[in-house]
């Protein structure tokens, strides 16, 4: 599959978490309205871009030296960590404002962090041969 599939693929899984999520959310009567739909949408955006660069990132390391791609997968693990945790204090402080509070923000962040690390390592391992070297 190529990259560009795997980024498309990517963002409509995450889209996908999203919305089950906000479902999950109201049904269970843990939170609704527009407030939690900005939430999940922003966390959403900080956890799809930070994935899409990463995946890029992975791929591009895979092909040209495979034997560095699990080097390449922890950094871009530790770079999405880094931009979660960042853009929690960062988007939670500013957040409040809006009447979202911060621990909310944070716990969408999370779910969709795992989402989001989920379906990129998924999409990592399709179409590789184990061993296979280019």
């Amino acid at each position: 599959m190529r990259p560009a599939r795997k980024v498309a693929a990517l963002i409509a899984g995450s889209a996908l978490g999203a919305v089950i999520g906000l479902a999950l959310a109201e049904q269970l009567e843990w939170a609704s309205g527009t407030k939690t739909a900005l939430a999940a949408a922003i966390a959403t955006g900080l956890c799809v871009t930070t994935a899409a660069a990463t995946l890029v990132f992975a791929e591009t390391v895979f092909d040209r030296a495979p034997l560095l791609g699990p080097v390449a997968v922890l950094l871009g693990t530790g770079m999405r960590m880094t931009v979660a945790v960042v853009g929690v204090v960062m988007l939670g402080e500013a957040l409040k404002s809006h009447g979202i509070p911060p621990d909310e923000f944070a716990r969408w962040v999370a779910y969709l962090y795992i989402v989001t690390l989920a379906l990129e390592c998924g999409l990592l391992m399709t179409g590789r041969q184990p061993g296979a070297t280019r």
